[in-house]
């Protein structure tokens, strides 16, 4: 076995998922790809294959997101506020913020919120943004949050006058030769992510709210991200889907010096490393410690993980459904550092 295939297989034997597939890489090409376990356990047991697709949950953020604002600078006025593209925004408590404070999560936006359960799609969910009380204010604190993005996505659209899924396509996933998509459908080439929506009804819930159409089946083809689903399965936070090699083609360009600017560290008097949509190694729980402090990366909820290390040329990829067919109690935290500890040793 490769030093990949016995990671995944020994991680897969603790029961911290149920399959993935690893990747290491560079500029060049891929030096290591090895992939074990079930894509799905339920409804049906279906392997894995290097080709398995991921629901890429938070890494939409910089894949998207931030390739787009890349592909868009310098007609993307950063310290401009979001009132620029959303004249109603002015008259939200959050006037104040900019764009850059969205892409570095000090907008003072709250972690999460089911938007959904104040009304569905974009239109709705920027009344609903603009409503909920801050929980800081912008340039304060680090508050990683969807909603940042929820709310970039909708300003890239309106930059771009093109659909975020559309113009990721044509701007970033065509000329870097990634197939990575949105809304792929259900197919055994899918790994599928949890059972129902469990962990956002909890969540809901414990927020005093309710919502009457919450899914119950396994989600399997569809975005797992509840406010991404019901913005129709395409957003600035979640949606996304790709293959190891995917991930590996839209993080190549990262390793360009001319993007450190976007990468490097906005946020330093702050309790963690922020750039443009990525986070740097300072308070990163899924860093190796032999990591250099340039390297950069990004994580999502359902089990995948990106990090780059534009030093030495290295991109390691480790994407896995470990919400399938349910969320487990574990720090996945410390199975993403054991393999880049791994990678980077």
């Amino acid at each position: 076995m490769t030093r990949l295939e016995e990671l995944l297989a020994g991680e897969i034997e603790k029961g911290s998922f149920p399959g993935g597939v690893a990747l290491v890489g560079g500029v060049e090409g891929v030096t290591d790809l090895a992939a074990a376990g079930f894509a799905v356990r339920d409804p049906e047991e279906i392997a894995v294959s290097v080709d398995t697709l991921y629901d890429l949950a938070s890494l939409t953020k910089p894949l998207v997101c931030g390739a787009l604002v890349a592909a868009a600078l310098p007609a993307l006025d950063l310290k401009s506020s979001p009132a620029r593209y959303l004249p109603e925004w002015k008259a939200t408590r959050y006037d104040g913020i900019t764009l850059e404070s969205l892409l570095t999560h000090t907008s003072g936006l709250p972690a999460w919120y089911p938007l959904y359960a104040r009304g569905e799609g974009a239109a709705a969910y920027r009344r609903t943004l603009g409503s909920i009380e801050p929980e800081a204010k912008p340039g304060e604190r680090v508050i990683y949050s969807d909603l940042n993005f929820l709310l970039f996505g909708d300003l890239l659209e309106l930059h771009l006058s093109a659909p975020l899924d559309t113009a990721f396509a044509k701007l970033v996933g065509q000329p870097a030769g990634s197939a990575a998509a949105f809304l792929p459908g259900r197919s055994p080439r899918v790994a599928a992510t949890e059972r129902g929506d469990v962990t956002e009804r909890r969540m809901t819930a414990e927020m005093g709210l309710s919502y009457p159409r919450f899914r119950d089946g396994v989600v399997w083809g569809e975005v797992h991200d509840g406010n991404a689903f019901r913005r129709g399965g395409v957003a600035g936070n979640a949606g996304l889907f790709a293959s190891a090699r995917d991930v590996w083609s839209l993080a190549r360009p990262w390793l360009d010096p001319a993007r450190a600017e976007m990468t490097r560290d906005r946020t330093g008097e702050l309790s963690e490393a922020r750039g443009l949509a990525w986070q740097g190694g300072r308070g990163a729980g899924s860093a190796a410690a032999s990591m250099p402090a340039s390297a950069f990366g990004h994580t999502g909820f359902t089990g995948t993980s990106l990090w780059i290390d534009s030093e030495a040329g290295r991109i390691a990829v480790l994407l896995t459904n470990r919400i399938h067919p349910q969320a487990r109690p574990i720090d996945f935290n410390g199975v993403r550092k054991r393999f880049h500890e791994a990678v980077w040793s």
